[in-house]
This record gives structure tokens, sequence and C-alpha cells, in this order.
């Protein structure tokens, strides 16, 4: 406990407590802040085979199909995302992206694992994050980088910017990204991140 420090609250205390650790959250391509929107099925409905297959694996991991199909994981990564030889062209022209994506899910799933019980209905996070937002102390700085085609709804950002108007709220667009901005443009997206963090008091 700090000398001088009161707490009047449990939520307080680990706000004040973070506000002493952390100077600046940068939050990329982030997931997990809206609440489920109804109308997004109303609009688009999905396919009853699809959420029948949807109910069907829905007690296992995302990723276990790649498990479970032992060496040949390999293959199947290299065959449904070729995008990821791409994107790192300029730094390995041989498979040591797609070796690495694979070698890095078919160890045990504690992160998938995490993130499936995060989540909810159709994708939508569980406990969204702009619930609880009130919960970050003011002073702490939040910059937002999104890439301009990604599948990432920025909405949220200003969300956050409306809900924080006693705090600096900074919403980022890396033109020419999708979801995977470092990999995408990694130098305008370098850039951003230095200038964040140069601006850091």
């Amino acid at each position: 406990m700090m000398p001088g420090v009161h707490f009047k609250h449990p939520r307080h205390q680990l706000s004040v407590l973070f506000h002493y650790r952390v100077k600046h959250i940068i939050l990329v391509e982030p997931w997990g802040f809206p609440e489920f929107q109804e109308t997004v099925e109303t609009d688009r409905p999905i396919p009853v085979w699809i959420k029948a297959l949807g109910a069907m694996f829905s007690p296992f991991n995302p990723l276990a199909g790649l498990r479970l199909v032992g060496p040949l994981g390999l293959t199947l990564v290299q065959t449904l995302r070729p995008d990821f030889k791409r994107k790192f062209s300029s730094m390995f022209s041989d498979n040591t992206v797609s070796e690495y994506i694979y070698h890095l899910n078919v160890q045990s799933p504690s992160g998938e694992t995490a993130f499936k019980s995060m989540t909810g209905s159709c994708g939508w996070a569980k406990r969204p994050m702009l619930d609880r937002l009130d919960q970050l102390h003011p002073d702490i700085p939040i910059s937002i980088i999104y890439g301009s085609r990604s599948c990432i709804d920025s909405i949220s950002a200003s969300s956050i910017k409306e809900m924080r108007t006693n705090s600096h709220v900074e919403i980022i667009t890396i033109r020419g990204a999708g979801h995977y901005v470092y990999a995408d443009q990694p130098d305008d997206f370098n850039h951003k991140v230095l200038q964040v963090c140069e601006n850091v008091h």
C-alpha cells in the first residue's frame, strides 16, 4: 500500500495502482469492447447450417482441428492461409511464418481456451470492456490503432472517446492495412507507435 493514499473501494484501489504503473495504453485492433448487437443478425441473417455447425463445434476450442490432424496441420496452415507468407515476404522467403503459426497453435491451448471463455454469441465478448471503462483512471491516455481495411469495427474507438471526455483518446488509422496492421504496413505502424511513445511523460 502506498503511504498517504486512501482507498474508498477495491475498484478505486485497482484504478489508482494501475495509474501509478501505466503511463499510456496503446490498443491495436482491439476486440471485446462493444456489446452484442442483435440488429447485426437481423440485417444479415446467419444461415441455419452455419448456426448448426457453430452449435456442434461450440464445446471445442477454435483450433482443435489443427491439433487433431497432427503433422498434416502444417500443410493445412500453408494451404488455408497462404497470405502469411506474402505478408512477411520482405523478411522471409521460405515457410518460416507458417511453421511458426503452426507450432504456436499446436501447443497446449491456454490462450485459445481463455479467449473461448471470454467469447459469447457470434464472437462477441461476454463482458464488454465499454461497460467497465469507467474503472480506468481518467489521467491515463489511450491511443487506438486500426487498419483502414480491417474487419474490426472502429466504432468502439469513437465510443471510448465520447465516454472519456476529460481524457486523452487518440484514434489512429493506418491506410492500406487490414487486421494485421503491423505486417501490412510495418513502417507506418512502427512510426505511429514510436510517435506515441515519444509523447509519454
